[in-house]
């Protein structure tokens, strides 16, 4: 931590049992909010730091001198109290929070990762979520036959007309409602689930049709399209967060919240190497960082699929992203460059900085009812 020259800052923040705390957060670094459950985690998470930092990215402004920014030998964010400033803020109502003074270049966006469904319809697959379907289709318009017959990209869309399956308008079931029971849902005879008439389906790209890269892998969807850098980079990083089983043309909401939540941190993953290659390029400058927010993503995760997760929160730390996560699991805690621990107690007995610093200077708090489980997992051999 002694190479980190930027902050995120906040002083005296105040809601729900939080008791006027001051805390940072290093920026470009992994950092872990402990603490027993009602100590204040998702307070500090979800009414102070998320809502500040979304505010002031929307109306960041200069400050003037004299409006509590002290002087600093790095660029930092920092957020004060906001008890002499009366214009109407966009904060929750129980939040008697910071508000963000000044805006440093270091944080470009905010955004919150949860295990919530990412696609309510079938409609939606991990091939459209994470955006390579678009990429796959532009592909299979630019074959020869494609052109020779005048089809667009559209054409190989599902959700539109032209190149869809009519009876089942491109989901590739039919649904079935049944009085007193559940819904019912049958394979479209018309297409046999593969969503598109037989007039797009004659179109081939390595004797393979749209209809047949949908019920491809991911994992086989990668080696299938290893000529096409754009395609096969975001298919290879499905696949090495361990997503790789999962098919292209797979319904969302059949996909559990850990799954969910590895594609939304992918699409992260992939949007923040495409904005940080375009910065570099058109300003010849190093990008901001995006801060990741998540709030016990291991929940329901075996402990390999929490090895992939953290492997994913890893990547997005080297590309110099910010991430701040709520975590009750040691495996992850012990993986933080940065732990804050909030505590001692819960509801009023809780709500105060109980221990920051590394996990091993966590580790040392006599008070922090994290530190002696913390302890025992520092000082366990690691299994190579």
């Amino acid at each position: 931590l002694r190479d980190v020259e930027n902050w995120i800052e906040i002083k005296s923040a105040r809601a729900n049992n939080l008791k006027k705390i001051d805390v940072r957060f290093p920026v470009g670094r992994f950092s872990v909010i402990t603490g027993i459950s009602g100590s204040g985690k998702s307070t500090l998470m979800h009414d102070v730091i998320l809502p500040t930092v979304r505010e002031s990215l929307g109306s960041a402004r200069v400050p003037r001198a004299g409006e509590g920014i002290l002087p600093s030998r790095t660029s930092q964010l920092r957020l004060w109290p906001k008890d002499s400033r009366k214009e109407k803020s966009s904060l929750p109502q129980n939040a008697a929070t910071s508000t963000l003074q000044a805006c440093a270049p270091q944080i470009a966006a905010v955004y919150e990762v949860d295990q919530s469904p990412i696609g309510k319809t079938s409609r939606s697959t991990p091939g459209t979520y994470v955006k390579v379907f678009d990429e796959i289709r532009n592909l299979y318009a630019q074959l020869p036959v494609s052109r020779v017959r005048g089809y667009s990209a559209s054409r190989f869309s599902f959700n539109a007309e032209g190149g869809r399956c009519e009876t089942c308008k491109g989901q590739g079931v039919i649904k079935l409602e049944m009085n007193f029971l559940p819904s019912s849902y049958v394979p479209c005879e018309d297409c046999r689930g593969r969503r598109y008439n037989p007039q797009t389906l004659e179109v081939l790209y390595n004797e393979k049709s749209i209809g047949d890269v949908m019920e491809m892998t991911i994992e086989e969807g990668a080696q299938f399209f290893s000529a096409h850098p754009k395609i096969a980079r975001t298919l290879s990083l499905l696949v090495d967060t361990g997503l790789g089983y999962l098919k292209l043309g797979q319904p969302s909401p059949t996909l559990s919240g850990g799954e969910a939540q590895r594609l939304k941190l992918v699409t992260q993953l992939k949007r923040g190497v495409n904005r940080a290659a375009d910065e570099r390029i058109r300003k010849m400058r190093k990008p901001g960082s995006t801060l990741y927010l998540l709030e016990e993503p291991t929940i329901g995760l075996h402990m390999a699929d929490i090895e992939l997760l953290l492997n994913v929160l890893h990547r997005l730390v080297d590309e110099g992203n910010t991430v701040i996560v709520i975590e009750h699991n040691l495996s992850v805690i012990a993986e933080a460059d940065y732990i804050v621990d909030l505590g001692p107690e819960a509801g009023d007995a809780g709500g105060e900085i109980v221990a920051c610093g590394t996990p091993e200077q966590v580790a040392k708090n006599r008070v922090s009812r994290t530190a002696p489980f913390l302890r025992k997992v520092l000082k366990a051999p690691r299994v190579l």
